[in-house]
C-alpha cells in the first residue's frame, strides 16, 4: 500500500485572487490523479473584521484522495501569515483534533515561506520525510532575513529533494542553500485547453498579438505597448493587442496615446477558457518582465503553437529557442527590433505546440513528481 503523503499549499485560489497558486493546484491534481493515499491541505490566511481568530475547516473528495481546506480569518491576518511557528501550532492542533488518522510519511510543501517552514515544523511532530517545490523569486532574500533566515535554511536542508520549476531558480537555490539534491520539474499546462489550432497567416498588413499577466512590477506592459506603438507607426500595419489581466500598469497605460493603427483591447481578467482561443487566433504572444522563475503564460502560448517574443530575463530563455520565438532585452528599441524580425520568419506552429504539449502535460509532470516521492519513500522504508 502507498504510504501517506501530505501536500501543503498556502498559495491557493480565493475569491479576490482566483488565479493565485493555480500552478500548485494543477500539480497536486496531477499527483492525486495518479496516486492514492494523498491528502492535499490548503491553508488560507484571510482578512476579516474579527479581532479573534476564526477557523473554518472543510473536506472534499479530490480525485481518488482528499482535499482539506483550513481558512483562518482575523483582522490581524498579516501577523498570523508571517508567523510560521504560530501557524504550525494552529494547523497541527486542527489536524490532531479533526483528522487524527493523518500521519504522513512524506510532507510535500510548496514555497518556503510560510508553507515550507510550517511543513518543516510539522514534519518534526510527525517524523515525516520532506520534499519542497519552490516557485518564489524572493527565496534568496528570505534566507538572509534576521528572523526567518536560519529556520528557512534548516527547512530547505531537511527536504530530501528541492523541486524547482526552472534551472534559473535551481541555480539560485543551490547557491543560497548548498542543497545537494535539486530537481527541475516545470509547471503544468492544461494541454487539452491550450492546444493547437491552425493559425491565421500574417499577410503583412494585419498583426494580432496577445499578452497575459497581473500587470504590476516586475511585469513590463509599458515595453509591450511602447514597442508595438513604434512598430505600428513605422510599418503602417494594422495591429491589435489583446491585453489580458488587471493591475496598476493597465490603468496608467489606458491613458497613453498610441497610433491610430494600434488597437488595444483591454480585456481585464479572463479565465483560462477565454484566454486559450485568443492565443490560438494570435500571430504572436508577448511577455515582458524583469524576472520570471517560470512563466506559465508563455508555456501556455507555446502549447497553442504561438511564437513568442519575451524578455531575456530569468527562466524565460529556457522556454524559447530559435524555432519558437525570440528574446528581447528590456528596452523599447530591442523589443521593436525583435517584433520587426519575427514577423518576417516562418514557424511550424503545429510542431511548436506538439513539443510543448509533451513537455508540460499533467501526465508527464505528475509522474516526474511521483518519481521523487518514490525515491524518498523507498529510501526510508
Amino acid at each position: 500500500m502507498n504510504r501517506q503523503v501530505l501536500i501543503i499549499s498556502f498559495w491557493n485560489p480565493v475569491e479576490k485572487q482566483p488565479q493565485q497558486g493555480i500552478f500548485i493546484q494543477d500539480q497536486a491534481a496531477a499527483v492525486c490523479s495518479l496516486r492514492e493515499n494523498v491528502i492535499f491541505l490548503q491553508v488560507n490566511v484571510l482578512p476579516s473584521k474579527s479581532m479573534l481568530l476564526k477557523k473554518e475547516v472543510k473536506e472534499s473528495a479530490f480525485f481518488r484522495n482528499r482535499k482539506i481546506t483550513i481558512n483562518l480569518y482575523s483582522v490581524f491576518w498579516k501577523f498570523y501569515y508571517v508567523n510560521p511557528w504560530l501557524l504550525a501550532k494552529i494547523i497541527g492542533r486542527i489536524l490532531l483534533r479533526d483528522f487524527p488518522e493523518i500521519k504522513p510519511a512524506l510532507i510535500h510543501s510548496n514555497v518556503i515561506f510560510p508553507c515550507g517552514i510550517v511543513a518543516f515544523l510539522l514534519s518534526e511532530k510527525y517524523d515525516s520525510e520532506m520534499i519542497i517545490t519552490e516557485h518564489w523569486s524572493k527565496a534568496e532574500k528570505l534566507l538572509k532575513h534576521p528572523l526567518f533566515g536560519k529556520t528557512a535554511l534548516r527547512a530547505y536542508l531537511k527536504n530530501n529533494t528541492v523541486i524547482t520549476v526552472s534551472q534559473f531558480l535551481a541555480s539560485r537555490i543551490a547557491a543560497a542553500t548548498n542543497h545537494k539534491n535539486i530537481k527541475v520539474i516545470p509547471n503544468i499546462v492544461n494541454t487539452t485547453l491550450f492546444s493547437y489550432k491552425p493559425k491565421p497567416v500574417f499577410d503583412g498588413s494585419n498583426l494580432t498579438c496577445t499578452c497575459v499577466a497581473t500587470w504590476k512590477l516586475p511585469k513590463r506592459l509599458d515595453l509591450i505597448v511602447d514597442s508595438l506603438a513604434m512598430f505600428a507607426k513605422d510599418s503602417g500595419c494594422q495591429v491589435v493587442l489583446n491585453v489580458i489581466g488587471n493591475g496598476t500598469q493597465t490603468e496608467n497605460l489606458k491613458k497613453a496615446g498610441v497610433p491610430e493603427n494600434l488597437k488595444i483591447v483591454w480585456h481585464g481578467y479572463l479565465d483560462k477558457e477565454a484566454i486559450a482561443p485568443l492565443l490560438q487566433k494570435s500571430h504572436l504572444f508577448l511577455h515582458a518582465s524583469g524576472i520570471e522563475t517560470f512563466s506559465i503564460v508563455t508555456a501556455e502560448a507555446l502549447s497553442t503553437g504561438t511564437p513568442v517574443v519575451v524578455s531575456n530575463r530569468g527562466a524565460l530563455p529556457e522556454l524559447v529557442q530559435e524555432h519558437n520565438g525570440m528574446l528581447a532585452e528590456n528596452n523599447v528599441e530591442s523589443w521593436n527590433e525583435k517584433i520587426c524580425e519575427i514577423i518576417n520568419r516562418r514557424f511550424d506552429n503545429e510542431l511548436i505546440a506538439q513539443e510543448n504539449q509533451t513537455r508540460f502535460s499533467a501526465e508527464v509532470i505528475g509522474r516526474s513528481v511521483l518519481e521523487e516521492y518514490n525515491k524518498v519513500l523507498n529510501d526510508t522504508e
